[in-house]
């Protein structure tokens, strides 16, 4: 009797940092019952996911496939020698919790593109950094003189970055800034007067998920980098903060806007929630669970504490 393997497809279906969040199910289900999981992904010519293979989601792949858009644990129950296209991004929690940030650690950078990152940071000599993460592009600014969680994708005003930044140079006098960002780090002029500010050189060869999601920098090399600050100035509910923040590297302090947040109170919170999965994460953004009021301190954020490279 021959037995056949089951194929487990993830396509790209959304941006890198969400498909990442595919991962720890795509595993799980391969632990139950042995799946080979084929990634048909652009940007693995930057990264590889230990454990997967490279592979095209065509007509073959989709012919009789399940796609599985949200899987909960009866779903989970059935899919034994199914072939799957996987398209949820959360799962069971008592199958996805434990094997999260052990997924994380599938993921390796390309040895360039690790260099240019330990480059970027050398430029610090060890100085304190605090990471900047500006989403723009398919995050939409409404109302621009206030944050307001009143849409899906809410952007955070440019302004709130930059007096955010002040507010922490007055703590810290010698912090340095990691710019990560969507378009081009030096069009946010603002952010760069009175500031130092670092971003990488290594540029992006990614165009393909259109003028929305582009990058001068090579996204997936960014969120890494982004990944080593202890500190960063996160975009709420966008998987790309929470992967540098809660998933990769070692744990980071989020600082993030409140809603409501104006020029005259700009509204600080804190989120530490390192280990925990996407769902949380986008909870504390659209309701302020799991956040901090700052108000007009920073707790007790150390920001004397340099990029954490030890990881890549």
């Amino acid at each position: 009797m021959i037995f056949h393997t089951p194929k487990l497809y993830i396509d790209e279906f959304v941006g890198v940092s969400n498909r990442f969040e595919t991962l720890p199910l795509a595993f799980a289900i391969q632990k139950a019952y042995g799946h080979e999981i084929i990634l048909d992904w652009h940007e693995l010519d930057s990264f590889m996911v230990g454990g997967t293979k490279r592979g095209k989601v065509g007509m073959l792949a989709r012919l009789g496939a399940q796609r599985i858009r949200q899987c909960d644990r009866a779903l989970f129950d059935t899919l034994g020698d199914k072939k799957v296209i996987l398209r949820s991004l959360d799962g069971p929690d008592e199958l996805l919790n434990p094997i999260y940030l052990e997924t994380a650690r599938r993921i390796k950078l390309t040895s360039p593109l690790a260099e240019s990152i330990r480059r970027s940071f050398a430029k610090l000599k060890g100085r304190p950094v605090v990471g900047v993460h500006v989403r723009h592009g398919d995050y939409e600014l409404g109302d621009e003189n206030i944050y307001r969680v009143d849409r899906e994708w809410p952007a955070v005003p440019i302004w709130w970055y930059a007096q955010t930044m002040l507010a922490i140079k007055k703590v810290q006098p010698n912090v340095a800034f990691f710019l990560s960002s969507t378009g081009d780090p030096r069009a946010f002029r603002e952010l760069y007067e009175g500031f130092d500010v670092i971003s990488l050189d290594a540029l992006s060869p990614y165009t393909y998920k259109g003028a929305d999601h582009a990058s001068t920098v090579n996204p997936v090399a960014d969120m890494f980098a982004l990944g080593c600050c202890p500190v960063i100035l996160a975009t709420p509910i966008s998987g790309y903060s929470h992967w540098a923040a809660n998933v990769f590297g070692s744990a980071s302090d989020c600082i993030v806007p409140m809603s409501e947040a104006t020029r005259d109170d700009p509204r600080r919170g804190l989120v530490r929630l390192y280990g925990a999965r996407l769902p949380r994460w986008r909870a504390a953004g659209y309701t302020g669970s799991d956040t901090l009021a700052l108000g007009g301190q920073f707790a007790d954020i150390d920001f004397g504490r340099s990029a954490d490279l030890k990881w890549l």
